[in-house]
């Protein structure tokens, strides 16, 4: 599950134009990892594929690379359908996440079912609440 950060992860820029060290870029993916375990994995597992038949998989490339839709997600929630037809089901908001944990959330998912980290700031959540 732990994969190799590519060279353009490691020097990606923030929108503050500082860049992200490979340490600072582990840590805040390690940071995720606990992050998501307290709050997310109840829900969509240790894999991203959520419970069987009812929460959607977070292993979409599309939404793990949409930080505008994982932003607005964790803060306000969502309604998806469910795996197995059935009704919509509401994500609840996790508005109670600093914005540290929530950009720690989107690299830790990035990192493990994407294509590549996606670094979000502390500023461009902040201007999304």
């Amino acid at each position: 599950m732990k994969r190799t950060l590519s060279i353009g992860t490691l020097f990606a820029t923030l929108s503050l134009g500082a860049v992200a060290s490979e340490q600072e870029t582990r840590d805040l993916i390690g940071f995720g990892a606990l992050t998501f375990a307290d709050n997310c994995m109840k829900c969509h597992k240790i894999d991203g594929y959520g419970e069987e038949a009812l929460y959607p998989s977070l292993r979409d490339p599309a939404l793990l690379a949409n930080k505008k839709l994982l932003i607005d997600t964790l803060l306000h929630g969502r309604s998806a359908p469910r795996r197995n037809g059935g009704e919509e089901d509401l994500m609840p908001p996790r508005d109670y996440l600093t914005d540290r944990e929530i950009a720690a959330i989107i690299a830790f998912i990035s990192n493990t079912w994407g294509d590549e980290v996606l670094l979000v700031s502390e500023e461009e959540i902040k201007a999304a609440r």
